[in-house]
């Protein structure tokens, strides 16, 4: 009796270290996939910032006309100090996106900020806001739709899962073998 509460312990870890195992690699991938959709904001807010403190014109990032909503595109928005938006390359219903006070509190103090934001149920948006020095700007700021990153994640759960089921299937089958060859042996 004793054997079979040790063997059932053994299993019970096994099955934790995997747990904990493809848990930890489910993190460390989608956090991978989440702060590379920052890349591309990061560089555009910065350089945009860049010309604008140089005074150089930023016309280029403002030719086209992006729905938030449905595109995959960067967009940029240029704020004021305040918070409210001045000039935008993207549009949510026909109006500039309008982003929560607090993040331009956060940008403010540590000159840059990067959030996940939601304008809109089923809509998330990876932001990038800078803080600018070149009035009337008082931020800039970069975004994207978080749509393809979502879909990757939503794949990496099911893979995750289905490798789960697998390893604990094969303890399973491991412990059902081992009981059934303790058996004939009793």
């Amino acid at each position: 009796m004793n054997m079979k509460k040790t063997s059932l312990s053994n299993y019970l870890i096994v099955v934790a270290i995997i747990t904990v195992i493809f848990g930890v690699v489910y993190v460390i991938v989608q956090q991978g996939y989440r702060t590379s959709a920052n890349d591309p904001q990061i560089q555009i807010a910065r350089d945009i910032n860049a010309k604008l403190n140089q005074r150089k014109s930023v016309d280029n990032f403002f030719a086209d006309t992006i729905d938030i909503a449905q595109s995959l595109s960067t967009f940029v928005t240029l704020y004021d100090d305040n918070g409210k938006p001045m000039r935008s390359s993207g549009y949510l219903n026909g109006k500039m996106p309008e982003m929560p006070s607090g993040v331009f509190t956060f940008a403010q103090i540590n000159n840059e900020h990067a959030v996940t934001w939601q304008p809109r149920s089923g809509g998330r948006m990876a932001m990038v806001i800078v803080k600018s020095g070149s009035s009337p700007y008082g931020f800039v700021a970069a975004g994207r739709s978080l749509k393809e990153v979502e879909v990757r994640e939503h794949n990496l759960i099911i893979t995750i899962f289905i490798g789960w089921i697998i390893c604990i299937g094969l303890i399973l089958f491991h412990a059902a073998f081992q009981f059934f060859e303790q058996s004939k042996k009793n």
